[in-house]
């Protein structure tokens, strides 16, 4: 509901905000400008404080921003300025890449063809494209940055920006308005230091018509970052400070002398550029020790060419890498080798007698790990004189590639492969040889969240997507080639839009390789885009019986038989119902259903109308009210993640399947003998369903789709379609179907691969591993106080299938079509009971309208909610019927589609702002809490907190059963015989109805042992055993 580009740094990066006025908020800090600017004119403003303007590209961001501006309008951080139709965000992103967006309905637009700049509509609670030239108030945002500046800096090796680097009318300029803000060190021959004073600038110094200097002096170590700013030269008026502001600058110790490092955020304009150094390159034919650079250039120098080329080996115990290189003929020249990672040096080498490979050490080429190492070359006579030009070998990443940097996942989609290579070998060392320890090594996987809504923390939900191991295991012999793990998304049957996240990798423990010890791969974005749809997406069967397609196609069918209500394309999940003829055999219902997830089907049967037992106290045969039947059967290996749970005293079973659908049984009528159906699908099922529930797809005209997957029949809305080709195609034979045990077994179980969440709490990971790639908040809610089918329980405990305590009688599990001899007229008014077809339609909606639940769900949702289809169908139930009791299962459904509706959307949810949430959105639980009870407590009770309270006199889940009508017990089955051969007699079920599910309760057994006599007779031996 698996909850993955490069990562983007906004604004200057602050450990603390540096400009006042700012609120921090997920390590960003935002601010709210009310006063009204032009959208470059408010950009400028946020450029300014060092920052940018604000750019949500998460819902809780959003939120956040949302709840900053008030019902105010505001500018964000997006246009499409430069190419219609792509929005662009202000650090280079664009909108499509971030997965995330707000727009209003009909948004973005375009209204008169000048709608380039997006703000943010606080009254609509959305965002709408807009003139760039209009006024409006602005947010800034700025980031914080973590880290030692004089080691997480990145090199640039550019000598255009020299002062003495001019540029001419059509030369390319060099523009860093799209600068990332980091941390800088200016490493080429030209010079590292940013110029101090103006007057060393010429009108378009450093390839730019905008050059930019720093005002102020260069501090020293002891001055730790210094705050100085940058300033401007204009082109047109020569102006050294026609537009500044702030920077940081910071000295560095290191050997043989110190350098330089700058906090630089992108310049406010193009074309705009810091400079960096006043050298330049030496004139044709002179070379220099500054490597080509100016002061010292000499014609005497030796004019080579060495090619060099860089490899990586191994030596005894260790991993190098080789810089070769082509002498010339003569042997008069040393050769300077420097290796150089990211632009930075690492190691330098002098080479005589005609060497012509450097070796970088592995002690050395540790410091270059996870980064792009080049070797340079250059020659000079053993007499002296300038050195020759340096030559640049072919880069080598040294440690480990993202192959997949950025990947896409969907929802209810394949798994997606993250890839990676290790460029070096896995070599340990001597030591470790010696003492026989294996040469292993691990990567420990974790989640980081980039997309801060984490929207769902109902307990137990899971990240937006997950992988199948937190933990990847090598030796020397598998280090090496393209190395693979899955990822798969979430399935969370919310339309909260897509989502991105990071997988991360801590960092290697690897003590007997030391090349690989604290390596730290690189971070790979996932995006997980939502296919979840944000109505009303149920697919029911409730009353006698009338359908609703996933889809939306509502439908009635009144004929008794077996049918695939649902089938999964893909996966070894089918639902089958029973109907029987019932309300005076002119309409069906639902009398049983069974439930297949892999090799396990779980049957809920009511199909028998009685059965005969034999009294032996009475010496006659009785005749009983059939009752409700569960079994739960394997057909092959099973796995631990579908679920069966009964609740309200098993007039109601939840089922959930492991790609977060899930089902709700509810057992209704005043005899409790029918079945409301009611199937929540996830993402994994759109596109992949056959059956009366239609194919969800999104068009419900083809939900008439026929069991041979070809011919397609129109289906009336509110027609009835009993007998149709339709329907016929997907009634099956009454031997070869779910209750019969006829199924193909599957050679795996459903959820036999396993999901990991990984996450980090300081040094300690922690894995916790399921079944399941789905969670589902409304299934959370809902299945609150649900206990697990106990013949669920103990099939998976035990071995052998067959021996068991879970025993019925087969007849329980008979099927009475109860078909008419001669066609019973369709049901006329006024019903059974007496009532008008004004007085039933009043009773339906008044049922429902007046209930806890439908004075909430109305009261929120309001015309979201359609009611008429369920009060429709208790209409028409009454009329069939004369059975009031129908109402309830009106209010059930209109719970169902409140409830889907309520949890589906997040705009529903509730905002968490306190300090330790930041914003984060909370499910709408207080529906299952509050309001939503079973039966509506028989109107015998109040609704309290999802449990009934009920009126003195009556009791149970749904205040249903008489306080003073004691439980009725049936029979036993199997005739109250048990042989210890075929089971272990340890326990029994016992038929009958009105028991009250209560720790108080007590059944009392005469357990009788039976031995047979060698004289032929029988020993009967008594015992009285109580249990609770």
């Amino acid at each position: 509901m698996l909850r993955m580009i490069l990562p983007l740094v906004i604004g200057l990066l602050y450990t603390e905000c540096l400009a006042a006025g700012y609120v921090r908020f997920n390590g960003v800090f935002y601010k709210n400008f009310a006063e009204e600017k032009t959208y470059d004119d408010a950009r400028q403003t946020c450029t300014a404080d060092g920052g940018l303007l604000a750019m949500p590209k998460d819902s809780a961001t959003n939120t956040f921003i949302r709840d900053l501006a008030g019902v105010e309008d505001r500018w964000l951080g997006l246009n499409d300025i430069n190419n219609e139709g792509q929005f662009v965000y202000e650090d280079g992103q664009t909108l499509e890449s971030s997965g995330y967006n707000n727009w209003l309905p009909g948004e973005p637009n375009d209204h008169g063809g000048d709608e380039d700049c997006v703000h943010f509509i606080g009254s609509g609670h959305g965002w709408n494209d807009a003139p760039c030239s209009i006024a409006k108030g602005f947010i800034c945002q700025l980031s914080v940055a973590l880290g030692d500046p004089c080691t997480d800096y990145v090199a640039l090796d550019e000598p255009s920006r020299s002062a003495g680097s001019v540029a001419s009318p059509g030369d390319q300029l060099r523009c860093d308005s799209g600068l990332r803000t980091q941390w800088y060190r200016f490493v080429s021959p030209a010079g590292g230091e940013i110029p101090t004073n103006c007057s060393l600038l010429a009108p378009s110094s450093c390839s730019t018509v905008g050059p930019v200097w720093m005002k102020g002096s260069l501090p020293i170590i002891s001055d730790g970052e210094a705050t100085r700013q940058a300033c401007r030269r204009s082109l047109n008026t020569g102006d050294c400070e026609a537009n500044c502001w702030e920077i940081r600058v910071k000295q560095c110790p290191w050997t043989p002398e110190p350098f330089y490092v700058y906090l630089l955020g992108p310049t406010p304009g193009c074309d705009e550029a810091y400079c960096a150094g006043t050298e330049v390159p030496c004139p044709p034919g002179q070379s220099s020790e500054n490597y080509g650079f100016t002061p010292g250039c000499s014609a005497n120098f030796p004019d080579i060419t060495t090619n060099p080329r860089l490899t990586d080996g191994t030596e005894p115990y260790e991993v190098v890498l080789f810089c070769d290189f082509d002498p010339p003929p003569w042997n008069n020249l040393t050769f300077e080798v420097f290796w150089v990672a990211d632009n930075s040096p690492i190691f330098e080498d002098e080479l005589v007698n005609g060497e012509t490979r450097s070796v970088l050490i592995q002690d050395d080429l540790i410091a270059g790990m996870g980064k792009t190492i080049t070797c340079k070359v250059r020659g000079r006579y053993i007499s002296g004189g300038a050195p020759g030009v340096l030559e640049i070998s072919n880069e080598f990443y040294a440690g480990v590639k993202i192959l997949t940097p950025d990947i896409l996942i969907e929802e209810g989609g394949e798994a997606k492969n993250i890839q990676f290579q290790p460029t070096l070998p896995l070599v340990c060392t001597e030591i470790s040889t010696i003492w026989g320890i294996e040469c292993e090594l691990s990567i420990q996987i974790v989640f980081k969240t980039v997309d801060f809504s984490a929207d769902r923390i109902c307990e137990g939900s899971l990240p937006e997507a997950v992988q199948e191991t937190c933990s990847l295991h090598f030796n020397k012999d598998t280090w090496t080639g393209v190395i693979e793990f899955p990822v798969k998304a979430v399935s969370d049957c919310i339309a909260d839009g897509s989502k991105r996240m990071k997988i991360g990798f801590n960092p290697f423990s690897a003590d007997s390789a030391p090349l690989w010890d604290k390596y730290q791969i690189g971070d790979v974005f996932v995006t997980t885009r939502n296919n979840d749809p944000d109505g009303d997406v149920v697919c029911k069967s409730t009353g006698d019986p009338h359908y609703t397609t996933f889809d939306g196609r509502y439908y009635h069918i009144y004929q008794a038989g077996t049918f695939t209500l649902m089938k999964h394309r893909l996966l070894p999940i089918e639902i089958q119902t029973r109907m029987k003829m019932c309300g005076a055999g002119s309409v069906a219902c639902n009398c049983g259903v069974a439930i297949r997830a892999g090799n396990e089907v779980f049957i809920i049967t009511k199909c028998k109308d009685g059965v005969e037992r034999f009294s032996y106290s009475t010496g006659s045969w009785v005749q009983f009210e059939s009752s409700l039947a569960t079994l739960v059967q394997h057909h092959g290996p099973v796995g631990q993640d579908t679920r069966f749970y009964y609740k309200n005293g098993g007039d109601q079973y939840l089922v959930y399947f492991p790609t977060g659908s899930w089902m709700d049984i509810r057992v209704i009528g005043a005899l409790k003998n029918y079945l409301n159906i009611y199937f929540y699908p996830s993402a994994d099922d759109y596109g992949k369903t056959i059956g009366l529930c239609g194919t969800f797809d999104g068009d419900d005209r083809n939900d008439g789709l026929h069991a041979d997957l070809v011919t397609v029949s129109p289906i009336g809305y509110d027609h009835d379609i009993t007998n149709s080709a339709f329907v016929t195609s997907w009634k099956l034979p009454d031997d070869e179907n779910l209750f019969t045990g006829s199924l193909d077994p599957s050679p795996f179980p459903l959820d036999e691969r396993q999901y990991c969440e990984c996450s980090r709490d300081g040094a300690h990971q922690e894995v916790s591993c399921n079944s399941s790639y789905a969670f589902n908040c409304q299934w959370k809610s809902a299945s609150a106080r649900a206990r697990p089918v106990v013949e669920q329980q103990n099939a998976r405990r035990r071995r052998d299938t067959s021996y068991n305590d879970e025993v019925y009688d087969d007849d329980m599990f008979g099927f009475d079509y109860n078909e008419p001899v001669t066609p019973v007229a369709p049901p006329t008014w006024p019903a059974p009971n007496g009532m008008t077809e004004a007085e039933a339609r009043a009773f339906c909606e008044g049922a429902m309208t007046g209930s806890p639940s439908g004075e909430l769900c109305t009261s929120v949702l309001g015309d979201k909610i359609d009611l008429s289809s369920a009060a429709e169908s208790c209409v028409v139930d009454i009329q069939a019927t004369g059975d009031t009791t129908w109402a309830e299962t009106a209010v059930e459904t209109m719970e169902t589609s409140c409830g889907g509706l309520l949890y589906k959307n997040t705009s529903f949810w509730a905002s968490n702002t306190s300090e330790t949430n930041n914003g984060t959105l909370t499910p709408p639980s207080f529906f299952y809490e509050t309001v939503s009870c079973p039966g509506n407590c028989s109107q015998k009770g109040i609704c309290e907190k999802g449990e009934c309270v009920c009126q003195v006199g009556y009791e149970g889940p749904s205040c249903s059963i008489e306080s003073d009508k004691p439980p009725d017990a049936f029979f036993i089955p199997k005739e109250g015989m048990c042989d210890i051969n075929t089971r272990p007699c340890e326990r029994t079920p016992v038929i009958g109805q009105n028991f009250l599910e209560s720790e108080s309760l007590t059944c009392s057994l005469q357990a009788a042992q039976v031995r047979l006599l060698s004289g032929g007779g029988v020993h009967v031996c008594f015992e009285i055993v109580s249990r609770e």
